[in-house]
């Protein structure tokens, strides 16, 4: 790195430009900008001019404008590269990116010390190579590089990629003039792309990086690079067009059903309120007052399930004017999972048999998490957001408690909690995943990922459907004026309805109760005695050296269809252990 193009169009430095302030973090004087107060955090690494770049720190308040706490520091320890008094190549020696890469540690140590969740680094020229660095070590969940130096193949080797090409000179990005429409509008696409991979990239599950190259003509080529990364804490970033696409008219009285209090949350719910079959529909970022959400309840109500949609956004879904790294930080999914137990218990103690989940974008974590944790029996997500190939697969964790399936036959509910030391790091219940062709959150790539790892799981029921030609959100936000988005849409939902009716697929929670018997504890030729400090019902010879152990289905131990007639057989019976 020494030639010209490296230095051209050197800015004006202003050490009081920008809406920000100057202060020390880590052993360095920072520009910041954004709420102090954001678990989520950019750090611009600058090019050899500096952090008193004009452009550069309007480019950090736009970014601030999102959400995120935006941190420029000053790597030159106020001696950045002035091309009229200074030599390159003398510069850099006592200026490398490597000297970049330990000055950031302490930044990043600070950062990480007052909560911070996530970290996200864009490098610019000179701190690229630094932002490349710290994507290598772990340092940070997301990464962009703009018209990088000192960035090499090895950097980046063994990693799948793709090349999208428009013409732009080094530099673009941050060394514009204010005056020139044309490189303020590439400044600015590049700069949206950087906001937009921060906010979104981790539902593409891929690392965006924008090096340059030179043809054969010697003119500059801004290359975008789509590299396989797998991020650490993604749920905070979601943003991005996309998942607020098609708004609906959100209406409290929509809908057939009603809205009631369960678990302490509003809720509107539908269907017969004595059926022993329950579906959580988990809304998108709207909420559940949208009228199409409402409409699928209903739908699935019809087919004799009592349907909840929970408000899990206390009054507050996101409205398209929000800011939404900002909502989603009061409003996260493992907020929502825990919202969501106090509404399953109160299903439980209403004789709930069981309890299904579907969640739509937002809520799709949500549900995948209630799966993991062994709080409902069938699952489906559609669209889904946050979603983690290790959510499907499993990785270590923690013994927690979980609640299975029961049988007390002296109670009205077959559900008791019971503490069952078990690392629940994967999913449980059948699960089924409906996602769209067009969805930067989960990109067929990822569903493809989903279906790999659920056919190496033959004890967990899965099936992965990618819906053709449609975007994300497509089965809950169509218009429905629009006949062939009303048509994909209910595709999916019949989809959803199969899954849980087990008309397609796998047992789910339509077999488990089908056939109930009536239960009596008469019934039966022998007798209940204790055993081993547990009730059972024993029939046959009492001195024969053979015993079967009868293991009960759900429905427990007096069912009317026991042997009439144990005693015919040479065998103790002990029935049905309860």
């Amino acid at each position: 790195m020494s030639g010209p193009q490296c230095c051209e169009n050197p800015p004006v430095l202003s050490s009081s430009c920008g809406a920000g302030s100057v202060a020390e973090i880590g052993g360095l004087k920072a520009y910041f900008t954004g709420p102090p107060d954001s678990k989520l955090v950019i750090l611009l690494v600058s090019d050899i001019l500096g952090y008193e770049a004009p452009n550069l720190r309007k480019l950090a308040d736009k970014v601030a404008a999102a959400g995120f706490y935006v941190v420029v520091p000053d790597f030159f320890h106020g001696d950045p590269f002035v091309p009229e008094t200074k030599t390159l190549p003398v510069w850099i020696k006592s200026h490398g990116p490597d000297k970049g890469f330990e000055d950031v540690k302490p930044i990043i140590a600070a950062l990480r010390s007052k909560g911070i969740n996530s970290i996200g680094a864009a490098g610019f020229c000179w701190g690229a190579k630094v932002v490349v660095e710290l994507a290598k070590a772990g340092d940070i969940q997301a990464a962009v590089l703009l018209h990088p130096s000192f960035t090499t193949v090895d950097d980046i080797k063994d990693q799948e990629f793709r090349e999208d090409i428009s013409w732009v000179a080094h530099g673009w990005a941050v060394r514009y003039k204010v005056d020139d429409e044309e490189a303020v509008k590439r400044a600015e696409e590049a700069q949206q792309n950087m906001m937009d991979w921060h906010a979104s990239a981790a539902h593409i599950t891929e690392w965006q990086l924008l090096p340059a190259a030179a043809d054969k003509d010697g003119e500059m080529l801004a290359v975008s690079v789509t590299l396989s990364f797998t991020l650490l804490d993604c749920e905070k970033e979601m943003s991005g067009p996309q998942c607020c696409e098609n708004p609906p008219t959100l209406s409290s009285s929509s809908g057939a059903g009603c809205v009631t209090e369960i678990g302490g949350l509003k809720a509107y719910v539908s269907g017969p309120s004595d059926s022993k079959l329950a579906i959580l529909l988990i809304s998108d970022v709207y909420g559940y007052e949208a009228p199409n959400l409402r409409n699928l309840a209903d739908k699935v109500a019809g087919a004799g399930f009592y349907v909840v949609v929970p408000d899990f956004f206390y009054g507050d879904p996101f409205l398209p004017e929000t800011n939404i790294p900002v909502w989603i930080k009061a409003h996260g999914t493992d907020k929502g999972f825990e919202d969501a137990k106090p509404i399953i218990a109160e299903l439980r103690s209403k004789g709930i048999n069981a309890i299904g989940a579907a969640g739509f974008c937002w809520g799709a974590k949500v549900a995948v998490e209630l799966s993991k944790a062994g709080h409902i029996q069938a699952a489906v997500l559609l669209h889904p957001s946050f979603v983690t190939v290790d959510d499907i697969k499993g990785t270590p964790r923690g013994t927690e408690t979980r609640t299975k399936p029961y049988v007390q036959p002296t109670s009205s509910t077959i559900w008791a909690s019971l503490d069952i030391s078990s690392p629940l790091t994967e999913v449980k219940a059948p699960i089924a995943i409906l996602g769209a062709e067009i969805d930067q959150y989960s990109p067929p790539k990822l569903l493809k990922q989903f279906e790999e790892v659920l056919s190496t799981k033959p004890e967990v029921n899965g099936y992965v459907k990618i819906f053709p030609g449609v975007d994300h959100g497509w089965s809950v936000r169509y218009k429905v004026e629009d006949e062939e988005a009303v048509k994909q849409a209910n595709e999916a939902h019949q989809n959803m309805m199969d899954w849980f009716t087990q008309k397609k697929r796998t047992t789910c929670l339509i077999q488990w109760c089908e056939n109930p018997p009536t239960l009596s504890s008469s019934c039966g030729g022998g007798s209940v005695v204790e055993v081993g400090s547990l009730k059972a019902n024993v029939a046959g010879p009492s001195d024969s050296k053979h015993s079967i152990l009868l293991v009960a289905d759900i429905f427990g131990d007096y069912p009317l269809n026991h042997s009439s007639n144990p005693h015919d057989s040479c065998f103790y019976f002990i029935l049905h252990i309860t």
